[in-house]
């Protein structure tokens, strides 16, 4: 089952993530092919400009920031389904509610009402935030958890799993819009 992870097979996971190995160029969430943009500019930081290294939630929500990271990444895999809310299909929105559900929070369940709610962060992410996505138009329709080191996991309708994606890919770098949490 795909969240049906145990502990040792998401520390692997994040090893992974941690080290570079294993990722593969994603597609969108909603929906149309990979047009290879340039010269867009994001409004969050390129993961040129993160610190390198492991991935270390902010000490102030440390223990809750860890907890959604390792319960987005413990649904590695599992199918996209629109609408969908638990282990045989999620949506973009429906993972962020429940990796931040595991750590005791309470999240709106549509994108846009996500990204209403959310407290937006002024530069770059912080493990456990979320990063937001214009990916139709101007207007929020897709959503990712932030892992660390220029990364964030989401669930894509394109090519149908939950995967881990690069914010400097030049598909998602034109439209990322913004990060942000639902901690205190």
């Amino acid at each position: 089952m795909p969240n049906a992870i145990s502990s040792d097979r998401v520390r692997s996971r994040l090893a992974l993530v941690l080290t570079g190995s294993g990722l593969a160029f994603l597609a969108a969430c909603s929906t149309g092919p990979e047009p290879r943009e340039s010269g867009s500019v994001s409004t969050i930081a390129t993961p040129q400009s993160l610190p390198e290294g492991p991935m270390s939630p902010a000490p102030e929500a440390g223990l809750e920031r860890s907890e959604v990271v390792l319960t987005a990444l413990g649904h590695l895999d599992t199918p996209y389904r629109y609408g969908g809310t638990d282990a045989s299909g999620l949506d973009c929105s429906a993972l962020v509610q429940r990796a931040y559900r595991e750590a005791g929070r309470s999240v709106p369940r549509t994108t846009r009402d996500q990204a209403r709610a959310a407290t937006r962060r002024d530069g770059s992410p912080t493990p456990g935030d979320v990063v937001f996505f214009a990916i139709s138009g101007n207007q929020i329709d897709h959503v990712g958890v932030y892992v660390g080191d220029g990364r964030f996991v989401h669930a894509p309708s394109s090519r149908g799993q939950v995967r881990i994606e690069h914010l400097d890919n030049p598909y998602w770098a034109p439209r990322t819009r913004f990060a942000g949490h639902f901690f205190d």
